[in-house]
């Protein structure tokens, strides 16, 4: 069945071909789950340093100034979204070490690498990148980060879902998987951030929604508190 769902997509019009290798393939540039990772970490510096700032009481008057917050929404707010940064790098950390771990243990040609050149299908504990295909890198960082959105924007379900899908279906239009590897892919890209969910959501139902801000006043204070 893997080998005739791949067969039967070399049949679409080119047209899919060109729409996946141009607009959605590079979506995963974009979302790459390093600089995700970056983003996060820079984020949790930046929320570290501002218990340093509470020492400053002239500096921490005037960001109080300028996005109009109390004391509390601020330390309150700090607090949530360095909790929610560190359970996107753990999540996309953890996803990524265990389907690379998988990948090294499968050993499963890519199509391209399988058809052409006449690779074996599996090849055991091999780090041989044409022999990495199962399961499928990209769907799992697509996946992984589509469910820490749809925790945490808790809208947009469908779009998120489906860009996801996308991602990871261009993935065997461009040859490099198998519709199992898609498959594996997404499922364990969105079983990690989940199962790691469980551990985080005891301290961020703790916070009181009446004492944080929304996501776009919080990319203010950051704004603030790097010119401040």
């Amino acid at each position: 069945l893997d080998l005739y769902i791949y067969e039967l997509t070399r049949t679409f019009p080119q047209l899919f071909f060109i729409f996946f290798k141009k607009i959605i393939d590079p979506l995963s540039d974009i979302f790459d789950p390093l600089n995700l990772i970056i983003i996060c970490l820079i984020i949790i510096l930046l929320i570290f340093n501002f218990k340093y700032l509470l020492k400053n009481k002239n500096k921490f008057n005037l960001i109080k100034e300028k996005t109009g917050l109390t004391s509390e929404k601020i330390i309150n707010s700090v607090d949530y979204f360095s909790l929610i940064c560190r359970h996107f790098i753990v999540s996309l950390a953890l996803a990524g070490i265990l389907c690379n771990l998988i990948k090294y243990v499968m050993g499963v040609a890519r199509p391209k690498y399988f058809f052409n050149e006449g690779f074996e299908r599996i090849d055991f504990f091999n780090l041989y990148h044409k022999t990495n295909s199962f399961p499928s890198g990209h769907t799992q960082a697509a996946f992984t980060v589509a469910l820490l959105f749809m925790i945490y924007l808790k809208r947009y379900y469908f779009l998120i879902f489906f860009i996801a899908a996308l991602m990871g279906i261009s993935r065997i239009f461009m040859s490099m998987h198998f519709p199992s590897d898609i498959f594996f892919g997404a499922y364990l890209g969105a079983v990690i951030p989940v199962f790691l969910y469980n551990f985080y959501k005891p301290k961020i139902d703790s916070f009181d929604s009446k004492n944080l801000v929304s996501f776009n006043d919080f990319i203010k204070l950051i704004y603030w508190r790097i010119f401040i």
